[in-house]
This record gives C-alpha cells, sequence and structure tokens, in this order.
C-alpha cells in the first residue's frame, strides 16, 4: 500500500510539474510573432525642405525613407550638417540662427509639419508615411 501510495504521489508531481504543450505551442507562437515583427520594420517616406525668410534653400529639399516613427531630429542628423544646443538645432547646412544685436534681428530655426508650425522639439517628432516638415529660419 504505501509502495502504491509513493509512485501515485511521485506521478502526479512528475506529471504537475511538467510543462503543457498548450505553454509551449504559445511561447513558441509569441517569439515568431516578435521576430516577424521586428524584421519587417515599417518604412516611410518623408520629404525635408529648408527656407531662409521665407525662400527656399536651394538644393535642400530631400525625400528620405525612414523607419516609421524615427524622431525628426534623428533624420536630421543623418541627412543634413547640423549643429544642436541642448537639443535644439542651431544650425543646418551653414545656415545658423542669428543672435539679436544692434545690427541684426535674430533668426531661429522654426519647423512645420505637414503645414502646421510644432509645438514639439524635433526630438519628440515622430515621423509617419507621407510627412512634410519645412524647417524656417525666421526672423523674430
Amino acid at each position: 500500500m504505501k509502495k502504491l501510495l509513493l509512485a501515485l504521489s511521485l506521478s502526479l508531481v512528475l506529471f504537475g510539474c511538467a510543462p503543457t504543450e498548450e505553454a509551449e505551442t504559445s511561447s513558441i507562437l509569441q517569439e515568431s510573432t516578435v521576430a516577424a515583427s521586428s524584421e519587417a520594420a515599417e518604412t516611410v517616406s518623408v520629404t525635408i525642405s529648408l527656407t531662409d525668410g521665407g525662400t527656399v534653400v536651394a538644393g535642400s529639399e530631400k525625400t528620405v525613407e525612414v523607419e516609421a516613427g524615427t524622431s525628426l531630429f534623428d533624420v536630421m542628423k543623418e541627412n543634413y550638417t547640423i549643429e544642436e544646443d541642448g537639443g535644439f538645432i542651431t544650425a543646418i547646412d551653414g545656415l545658423a540662427q542669428v543672435e539679436e544685436s544692434a545690427e541684426t534681428k535674430a533668426k531661429y530655426w522654426m519647423f512645420d509639419v505637414n503645414g502646421e508650425p510644432s509645438m514639439v522639439g524635433a526630438a519628440d517628432v515622430a515621423l509617419q508615411e507621407g510627412d512634410v516638415i519645412v524647417w524656417n529660419l525666421t526672423e523674430m
């Protein structure tokens, strides 16, 4: 009788602790879904141009292919020569902001996303398909 109880207890412990086939299948399915989504990162097309005082800077317009959700700041670093200070872009392809002085008015880089002035910095703009970005070197 003791041997029978021992065998029964042992089999319950062994089979009770074994992972179920369903758990293994679920785990494999999750892993393949994650792998497929990371391999198929969506690429989007974005157009960027520069203006200085309302005039388009010759040769500045670029249409670039980027991963959806990439920040505008990262795309600017990859496609233009920029200078930045504390996360703010201060110069693009040699066109620099100008501080106000007795001789000049201040000029700062501002940008529009799809025709609307951005209310956040370039690092916080997640680019999507068809976005049109216009950087304006604007007198203040």
